[in-house]
């Protein structure tokens, strides 16, 4: 089973680009799981498919969290601090430069989907993967771990927040109609994002968290592998279900153009982001391990939750979810080079 686990792990990258083609190709099945919805007794809503994949996701990663190694942090709050912040911060500063770059394209409405989609992903809490990423390259690991709960437990201030600002930044003014920013300001504004992160990111971390405490760090451990594979699937249906839509109809209706241009700014935007990290870790001067930590937690956000409230949102508009999952596949090669470099000795990199 470890080994098992161990295998998908390095082939996951590959495997999402499989699960991608997939979605392409044979888009319906995806397309079906993605209207399978559970009503909410009481409330008159309903829980969709991506939604039940990605509190799954969420959880598990709860399940990796060690208290011990939280308080081992909280002695130095000041890291942990700027981790959280900058990632928070990042929608502000560099969607407004995607704006400036994208006001030649001539296609407004492209520029619209693709300011949209990356809006989502900025402001999105740090990915549980950034734990992951930063152990292999030799960070510290429970700095980067409690980065990721801490942006999760303050998400449904965060990303309410970085919607509306991110919007009223990147509105008319800076990259054409923008006829969806008026859906942005109606998510952020009505507590819809707020909502949606509290009920999808918070609790499942969370309940992921008192599970591991209930359960006990011997009986955890003993189920860890299976917990890891059971993610590992997940993630990659959770990949499928969202890219469906998106990648289906974006061969059926082919626009070589906007492909071209979502891979291009959301890969743009991605090494901005880590390269931000990179900076600011110098910059306050910390030490590799946390430098490395900073840096993971500054480039990662969580993608899926960004697809799965793209499809929730903007259904209407599926070309949201192209620069998401062109972002979502870039950020882990941008952290798997990064975590090689950052890994290799210092003659490696001269």
């Amino acid at each position: 089973m470890i080994r098992m686990v161990g295998t998908v792990q390095r082939w996951l990258l590959a495997l999402m680009i499989v699960c991608y083609l997939l979605a392409a190709v044979v888009p319906r099945p995806g397309e079906v799981l993605r209207t399978v919805a559970l009503p909410v007794l009481g409330s008159g809503s309903s829980v969709t498919m991506p939604m039940i994949l990605l509190a799954v996701t969420l959880s598990t990663a709860g399940l990796g969290v060690r208290v011990r190694d939280l308080r081992t942090v909280l002695g130095r709050p000041v890291r942990l601090a700027s981790g959280v912040a900058v990632n928070a911060l990042l929608p502000v500063v560099l969607l407004p430069v995607a704006a400036l770059c994208l006001r030649a394209w001539p296609d407004a409405a492209e520029v619209e989907c693709l300011a949209v989609g990356l809006l989502l992903v900025l402001a999105m809490p740090i990915a549980d993967g950034a734990a992951s990423w930063g152990q292999n390259a030799g960070g510290n690991v429970p700095l980067v771990v409690a980065m990721v709960v801490g942006s999760t437990m303050l998400s449904p201030v965060t990303v309410p927040w970085g919607l509306t600002v991110s919007a009223a930044l990147v509105g008319p003014a800076g990259v054409g109609s923008l006829d969806d920013t008026a859906r942005i300001d109606g998510l952020a504004g009505t507590a819809g994002a707020a909502a949606f992160a509290l009920a999808l990111i918070v609790l499942p971390c969370l309940a992921g968290i008192i599970a591991r405490a209930v359960v006990g760090e011997r009986r955890t451990t003993r189920a860890a592998p299976v917990v890891k594979l059971v993610n590992l699937v997940n993630i990659l249906l959770l990949c499928y279900v969202n890219a469906s839509g998106a990648l289906g109809q974006a061969l059926s209706h082919p626009d070589p153009d906007f492909m071209i241009l979502a891979v291009g700014v959301a890969g743009v935007v991605c090494c901005l982001s880590f390269l931000a990290g990179r900076w600011i870790s110098r910059w306050t001067r910390c030490d590799t391990p946390d430098g490395i930590s900073l840096t993971f937690a500054t480039g990662m956000n969580n993608t899926s939750a960004a697809a799965v409230l793209a499809a929730s949102w903007f259904a209407h508009r599926p070309q949201v979810l192209l620069p998401i999952l062109a972002y979502s596949l870039l950020q882990k090669l941008a952290a798997g080079l990064f975590g090689t470099r950052a890994a290799a000795p210092p003659a490696a990199q001269a």
